[in-house]
Order: C-alpha cells, then sequence, then structure tokens
C-alpha cells in the first residue's frame, strides 16, 4: 500500500514538474516572442524612416559659381558699328566672313566661314591678370553636321593657316562627337578631354568666360566650369583667336557676339 502511494505522489510530482516546465516554457517563449516584436518594431521604424528620408532624393551639393569677371573692358564689340554684310575692321581672318542680324536672338552677329581663323587687328596687351568673354551661336538643324571649332591664345598673330601652329594653348568643341570637348596647352604639354552636352547648343546662345590668372587659366561654357589648370608655363598671353569648323554640312554655320576683354582695376596704372 505504502508503495502504491509513494508511486502516487512521486507520478503527481512529476507530472506537476512536467505542467510546470510547460507552463514556464510558454511563458518564456511569449516573453521572447514579444521582445523579438518590440526589436522588429524598432527595426521597421528605423527602416521607415530612412526610406522617408530617402524619398526626399538624393542630397543636394551646392553650385559655386567661380568666375570672377573683371571690371574695366579695354576691349569690346557686339558688331552694331559694323555695316551688315561687310567683315569688321578691327578683326583679321584667313579667309571671310560677315556681320548679320539674327532676329530671334537679337544684335549683330559675325558669322564665320567655314574652316576659317579670326584674330583682332591690333595687338592688345594682356596683364597677368584678365578676363575674356563672347557669346558663340551654332545656327544649325543638328549640331553634328559641324566639326570642331576652336579658341585660346597663340603665341604670334600671323594667319598664315587654319589653325595656328604656334598655340599656346586651346580649347576645341567637338560639335561631330555631340559631346566632347577638349582643353589643350602644347606649351605646358596638358590635354584634357571631357564630356560636355553640346547637342543642345544648336540654335542657342553659348556664353563662354576665360579667367587668366598667370599661368593658370579658368574656362566656363554657360557658367560650368571645365578647366582650372596651368594653360600659359610663362608664355605671355599676347593674341586670342577663334577657328570656325572646318566641316559646316546643310547650312549650318558658326556665329560669335557680344566679345570683350577686360582687366582688373588695380591693375589699370600698369597698362
Amino acid at each position: 500500500m505504502k508503495t502504491k502511494l509513494y508511486i502516487f505522489v512521486l507520478g503527481f510530482f512529476m507530472i506537476s514538474s512536467g505542467l510546470q516546465a510547460q507552463l514556464f516554457n510558454k511563458i518564456k517563449g511569449k516573453i521572447e516572442d514579444k521582445a523579438a516584436e518590440v526589436v522588429e518594431e524598432g527595426l521597421n521604424a528605423g527602416k521607415k524612416n530612412k526610406n522617408t528620408k530617402s524619398r526626399s532624393g538624393r542630397i543636394q551639393l551646392g553650385e559655386v559659381m567661380d568666375f570672377n569677371p573683371a571690371d574695366s573692358i579695354i576691349y569690346a564689340t557686339n558688331f552694331s558699328r559694323t555695316k551688315v554684310g561687310s567683315m569688321p575692321q578691327d578683326w583679321k581672318t584667313t579667309g571671310s566672313g560677315s556681320v548679320i542680324p539674327v532676329s530671334q536672338i537679337g544684335g549683330n552677329w559675325l558669322k564665320m566661314s567655314e574652316r576659317t581663323s579670326y584674330k583682332l587687328n591690333k595687338s592688345l596687351y594682356y596683364p597677368e591678370d584678365f578676363t575674356v568673354e563672347f557669346d558663340l551661336l551654332v545656327a544649325a538643324d543638328k549640331v553634328d553636321d559641324l566639326s570642331s571649332l576652336y579658341f585660346g591664345f597663340t603665341k604670334d598673330n600671323s594667319l598664315s593657316r587654319w589653325i595656328s601652329s604656334n598655340n599656346i594653348w586651346y580649347t576645341e568643341l567637338q560639335y561631330m562627337n555631340n559631346n566632347d570637348v577638349v582643353v589643350s596647352s602644347p606649351s605646358a604639354d596638358i590635354y584634357q578631354a571631357l564630356n560636355y552636352d553640346l547637342e543642345t547648343y544648336a540654335n542657342q546662345v553659348m556664353h563662354i568666360a576665360i579667367e587668366v590668372h598667370q599661368d593658370k587659366v579658368k574656362i566656363f561654357l554657360d557658367g560650368n566650369k571645365i578647366a582650372d589648370t596651368k594653360l600659359f608655363n610663362r608664355e605671355k598671353a599676347k593674341h586670342f583667336f577663334i577657328s570656325s569648323p572646318l566641316r559646316q554640312n546643310h547650312n549650318s554655320t558658326t556665329l560669335i557676339s557680344n566679345f570683350k576683354i577686360s582687366v582688373y582695376k588695380d591693375l589699370l596704372g600698369k597698362l
């Protein structure tokens, strides 16, 4: 009888212990599940905040236009005093050119002939710090109807050939490739090729700005800086040139206007 009672009591405690263990495991599981839910909610909240931030768009970077135009003009022309159809007297060329009005844009423009270079007749004294600005217009159905246009500085003012072999530095707008630009300085042994969208400039004005500080040159196309480097290499700035494309198909052409060269006021006394 005692043996049966012992077995019953032992069995009861074993069953009770098992129930307690099951209950404990059940409670433990619920606690762990709740903790996991809290962690998951926290992670989801983090993801939600992160996604909310990402939906606001790419981080915005400030644009800095650091062209510093000189304030005292030493030469300027918009060809308003040149008879329409004539070549401006203060410019010379390897071929021909003529001033024409462009009614859709306004003002007079120098229409450049194919495969022709242009320089100022008068040699200017350039100080160590100055700026050059002008507007360039491509009249064409599409820019790849033209080959490359060049502008820059040469060592002499002769016009014996289309592209001078005495270039100090030049910028090449490769219209035939739609988005290629080259800045090169034989003097400083620099050749820099970069992408710039030229395709959009069919029948649209591009403002070109050049800022010179001794050997260093900054070049801007419509406010976008494409060069900021040493291009003169102790060569004296003497003669600006611009050379029209070798090829201008389908009656396309290139024109310039609003040309000016300026120096900084504090240097005027040195001219």
